[in-house]
């Protein structure tokens, strides 16, 4: 029964020309094979599965082929043939993680005084080189530095870090890039094209991104596809396959998270896990989606250019940067945590409730007042003084309103400081009220003043709103401007009061005769930023 060749070996480059992705590596080997200025030991560092033996074995036919010394050996000579089958005598292939032994080495190099059999050169192959023991790195150091003419070493290692400093300092370095997910896709295409086979443009992107850089794990999973999916690769297949999550989900999840509809969320949560899906993906994938969303955000004029869709363009504008920041970390820090939840569906849950709870209640941009409505918030020239806006937020200058359409301003309204002071326990919205002016109460809107320094507050505008209706049990509007303050905000005054009372408290101190006599006699320093008033040192002391 005859058997076909896997992809990954049927299509490994055999020249430098095949190979994709490591530009940077056959420019430099190519003109150091041009010129003649070889090395005596190179050492090709990556990932699996990008190209460090593919281009070891290019090396050996470039160095040994029969037409002569280039950067294009020809491929058909006997040496590149036997070199391409693993027959060649002068080339020693060495997976250094089954010899690892100092006497195995050393048996290695004991053949390297020799000269070659066939080739202009010796070609030790050493895979995995950072397995060998410390002996073993030891007894191949001296032959390393001063190896003879003939010899050549290539190591490779996918953990350079435990390769000795002594053996990295006598090698020529290379670290192998990882292919990005576009170049894979292009790859498989025109492999497939060549094998005749049918393909969904679609379901390649889904091999890529799973293969995370490695072209012989893509070519794995390319084989794996068309087995699955009986000569052909379909999208559908392919998803079923690697598990991967319909982006149809995590659209359904970024709108109900749009919504702030924890409903909707939980039954999209469920229905992933009725059809099995891997959590881990999920939450990896709606990282990928949040990052698209930040990148489309922040320059929609490119989304062509990033090969984003068309479709997240609505979801981008349902969040502003800093909301969508928020819950890419979310998301990627719950995908760390994910092993210590309970299961995976409780880890993926609570994410997404954390995404719900953690999201500001309006996290797209607060349109700035630019023209308010004169009976509602008065424009800066209209706007009181500091000395008249306590009579302006007073019940008896606001003109009366229709019933239908406020209750009337409450009279807690004339007190701002004391209604603020009354939220200390709503949290972001007490901070929003602490350094908001009130300017004026009119037809049950409640204009206020923020400081501009405090602008990232103005998201919580409607737990604002809220924390007051349910405190005058009234129905009432906020419309809030960014501006310079007028009069003094609750925060203002509150700091001008605290400072006042620090420096009578440091002012006592400086004036304490034992202080003086200190400061005098002994040469002391008093340190005023550690002074606290009384009120403060009871308050820490009661913590």
């Amino acid at each position: 029964m005859e058997t076909s060749q896997v992809l990954a070996r049927k299509w490994r480059p055999r020249t430098f020309s095949e190979l994709v992705g490591q530009e940077h590596v056959v420019r430099a080997i190519g003109n150091a094979l041009q010129t003649g200025r070889l090395h005596h030991a190179y050492l090709f560092t990556g990932t699996r599965g990008v190209g460090k033996t593919t281009i070891a074995r290019i090396l050996a036919k470039c160095l040994n082929c029969e037409v002569g010394m280039s950067a294009t050996p020809c491929g058909v000579c006997a040496t590149c043939r036997d070199i391409d089958s693993g027959r060649f005598p002068d080339m020693l292939e060495v997976d250094a993680a089954t010899n690892t032994k100092v006497e195995e080495m050393r048996e290695l190099l004991d053949n390297a005084q020799y000269m070659p059999v066939s080739g202009r050169f010796k070609v030790y192959i050493i895979d995995e080189v950072h397995m060998l023991s410390r002996s073993a790195f030891n007894s191949m150091l001296k032959t390393l530095e001063e190896p003879p003419e003939h010899v050549k070493f290539i190591l490779a290692t996918t953990d350079p870090q435990k390769v000795p400093v002594t053996v990295l300092s006598r090698c020529l370095q290379f670290n192998l890039r990882q292919m990005p997910p576009d170049l894979i896709t292009s790859r498989l295409a025109y492999i497939l094209e060549q094998e005749h086979v049918p393909c969904e443009a679609a379901a390649l992107p889904l091999i890529a991104r799973a293969a995370q850089g490695s072209m012989r794990d893509s070519l794995s999973l390319l084989d794996q596809a068309i087995a699955y999916g009986g000569g052909e690769v379909r999208q559908a297949d392919v998803s079923d396959m690697l598990g991967a999550i319909e982006q149809d989900f995590l659209l359904e999840v970024l709108r109900a998270l749009s919504a702030q509809d924890g409903a909707a969320l939980m039954q999209v949560a469920q229905g992933m896990a009725e059809r099995s899906l891997s959590f881990e993906q999920a939450l990896q994938d709606l990282a990928a989606l949040l990052h698209d969303l930040a990148l489309v955000r922040a320059l929609p004029e490119q989304r062509e250019t990033l090969g984003i869709e068309e479709a997240l363009m609505p979801l981008a504008r349902c969040w502003d940067p800093q909301t969508l920041q928020l819950l890419y970390q979310i998301a990627v820090q719950s995908r760390r945590d994910l092993p210590l939840a309970p299961d995976e569906a409780a880890g993926f849950r609570m994410a997404l409730l954390r995404m719900l709870a953690f999201q500001p209640a309006s996290s797209a941009p607060e349109p700035k007042l630019q023209h308010p409505p004169a009976t509602s918030q008065p424009s800066r020239q209209q706007r009181p003084s500091a000395q008249s806006a306590p009579a302006a937020a007073q019940p008896k200058a606001v003109p009366p309103a229709p019933a239908a359409v406020s209750k009337g301003p409450p009279p807690a309204l004339g007190d701002w400081p004391g209604l603020v002071r009354q939220l200390s326990g709503s949290g972001m919205a007490y901070e929003l009220a602490r350094h908001s002016e009130l300017v004026s109460y009119a037809q049950g809107t409640l204009a206020l003043l923020l400081e501009p320094a405090h602008k990232h507050l103005m998201p919580y505008k409607e737990k604002l709103r809220t924390a007051l209706q349910a405190l005058l049990d009234a129905d009432i509007k906020i419309a809030i401007e960014v501006g310079e303050s007028v009069g003094e905000s609750v925060a203002a005054v509150e700091e001008r009061a605290r400072a006042a009372t620090q420096q009578e408290a440091a002012e006592a101190i400086r004036n304490d005769p034992f202080v003086q006599s200190v400061v005098g006699t002994l040469g002391g320093k008093l340190v005023e930023s550690t002074i606290k008033p009384k009120h403060e040192q009871d308050e820490g002391e009661r913590s």
